[in-house]
């Protein structure tokens, strides 16, 4: 009677090249985003001689989202900036060093994402 009631475990145990499988799968939104492109006008790579990893990051992030939106003042959340490995910090500190170098004009609302509008395009 016992032996109706007892759990197998190992049929719901995975195989090493199992477990490999599901680590190494990249999620849909970032093969997507591997497969597009940024144009950068020359002007930015000028001003942003001598930048940190960061800001280049930041910055290339900023010209993506001005093109996809055909233009106007982007929106820059976290989250965006989150999957390429830049904290909410560094956002603000890459942001800053853009508006140093005359790249852009950062719009900051009290608990909202800053609205950036890009020059020199």
């Amino acid at each position: 009677m016992s032996d109706h009631h007892e759990l197998d475990v190992g049929k719901f145990a995975l195989t090493n090249e199992q477990v490999r499988q599901r680590l190494a799968s990249v999620p849909f939104k970032m093969r997507k985003r591997r497969q597009q492109f940024v144009k950068v006008p020359w002007t930015w790579v000028d001003k942003l001689a001598g930048a940190t990893g960061q800001t280049y990051c930041v910055a290339l992030c900023l010209l993506h989202l001005h093109w996809q939106q055909k233009g106007g003042p982007v929106k820059l959340a976290n989250g965006m900036l989150r999957i390429d490995g830049v904290s909410r910090q560094s956002k603000w500190r890459a942001l800053s060093d853009l508006e140093h170098r005359g790249l852009v004009t950062v719009e900051r609302r009290p608990r909202r994402s800053p609205m950036i509008h890009l020059s020199h395009l």
